[in-house]
Parts: C-alpha cells; sequence; structure tokens
C-alpha cells in the first residue's frame, strides 16, 4: 500500500499511572516480613538478593527468589494510566492538525445526550455511554473481607509514573473514515480507580461486543514514586459456600 493510500490513525495516551503488580506469598512470610517492618521490605524488594545475603534471611521467606519485585504477580500484573489523569492525542491521515482529548472520560460525555438511535450503524443494541469504557475486572488491596481474591496472604507493589503509557498506530480499512465513536477503552478498577490498560477499536467487520484490540507499541515514563505492602483476606467460612 503506497504512503498516498494508507488510512493510518495515531493514538497516544499520557498523563499519570504506572505499573501494579499482586502476588500471593505464604502465611509465615507475611509474619516474618511484618516482625521486620516496612522500612526492611523495602529494602528487600529493591534488591532482593543482596538484601537476602547480607542479611541472611532464610531462603523459604525469601518469597521474591532474588528476584525483582515486578516478577512477584501470580495474581495480577497491569502496566497503564489513571483515566481521569490522562490526556489523549490522536493523528488522522490527511490531517495536519492532532485532536487532543483530557482523557476518555470527554470523548464518552460528548455522546450522553445522544438519541435513541444514535449509533445503530455500530451495532443495533450498541449504547455508547455503557460500552465506551469497559472494565475487566476489579483489583483491590484491602484488608478483610476482600472478595476479588481468595482468603490469604498477598504482596502488592507499585511504581508510579509520569509520561506516555500507550502508544497506537493502526490502519483502517481504506475508505473507512476513523470514528471516534468506535474507540472502547479497556479498564481495570484498580482499588476504585480505572486504570487503563488497552485501547480497542470496532472495525467496521467487527462484532460491537469482540472490538479490535491495538497494538500498544510502549510508552516513555519518568518514575515518580514507589510502594509496597502486604495484606491478608479473611472471610467467614460460610461466605465462601454462598
Amino acid at each position: 500500500m503506497s504512503e498516498e493510500t494508507k488510512n493510518t490513525v495515531k493514538i497516544y495516551v499520557g498523563g499519570y499511572g504506572g505499573e501494579f503488580v499482586l502476588g500471593e506469598i505464604t502465611e509465615e512470610q507475611h509474619e516474618y516480613w511484618k516482625t521486620l517492618g516496612d522500612d526492611a521490605l523495602e529494602e528487600y524488594c529493591h534488591d532482593a538478593f543482596d538484601y537476602v545475603e547480607e542479611n541472611r534471611i532464610p531462603e523459604d521467606m525469601d518469597f521474591l527468589r532474588g528476584e525483582g519485585w515486578y516478577e512477584c504477580d501470580n495474581v495480577e500484573h497491569c502496566y497503564g494510566c489513571d483515566v481521569e489523569s490522562s490526556y489523549i492525542d490522536i493523528d488522522l491521515p490527511g490531517q495536519e492538525e492532532t485532536i487532543n482529548y483530557d482523557n476518555a472520560y470527554a470523548i464518552r460525555d460528548k455522546y450522553e445526550d445522544a438519541e435513541e438511535n444514535a449509533f445503530e450503524d455500530i451495532g443495533k443494541d450498541y449504547w455508547l455511554e455503557d460500552e465506551m469504557i469497559r472494565e475487566e475486572r476489579e483489583v483491590y488491596t484491602s484488608e478483610g473481607n476482600n472478595y476479588c481474591y481468595d482468603p490469604g496472604h498477598y504482596f502488592t507493589a507499585y511504581s508510579s509514573e509520569k509520561g506516555g503509557f500507550i502508544d497506537c498506530e493502526f490502519e483502517l480499512p481504506v475508505g473507512h473514515k476513523f470514528d471516534e465513536r468506535r474507540l472502547v477503552f479497556n479498564t481495570i478498577d484498580l482499588d476504585g480507580n480505572d486504570f487503563l490498560n488497552s485501547i480497542s477499536y470496532i472495525m467496521p467487520d467487527d462484532d460491537p461486543e469482540n472490538p479490535t484490540e491495538l497494538d500498544n507499541m510502549g510508552g516513555d515514563t519518568t518514575g515518580k514514586g514507589w510502594e509496597c505492602s502486604m495484606f491478608e483476606i479473611t472471610r467467614p467460612v460460610e461466605d465462601d459456600d454462598k
């Protein structure tokens, strides 16, 4: 396809976000590091291999196994940005000026007063206000009655970052004009905040329930902070039997 006939769209999302991990640890590991304190846990997570050697940490208490904190992710591992604090830039073929949006909410809210049949060209029962921002799952790191995961002991860490998180470039079918109404923002409910994980686009031949996920070429961010913690999920036995 020649440069003249390419129908290339570029989407860039920047703002504040980061990398989040959640992993399961044993009760013994939880109690051990709780006894040592928060400072010790942070030092260990920043350089597990050296910390274990220098402080003679028992092998069965080394839940990172000498790896980075980001490897303790057997439950969750996600990277993205907070929807509310993000911004979106879109470059369209044959158009010199970049289109700027405050965030995904701003695009969705443009259509909050749309007429009942405004989106029939996308799908018979498609309603943008409910479908443009799609929550994939919930991730909560609270103590006690947390219903996201099974009862147990967990480690979590979050690297707070600023910069670009999503950088997509994709081809639309020849003759199809980009339609912002067809964008889908895939999010995770991270402790009550919408965390943008990826973007999809409803191509002309797509089922609106199964849009085409856009390849993210990766962003460029600067670290702004880091934190880690442990927590325990406990629930009455009868709750798990419901």
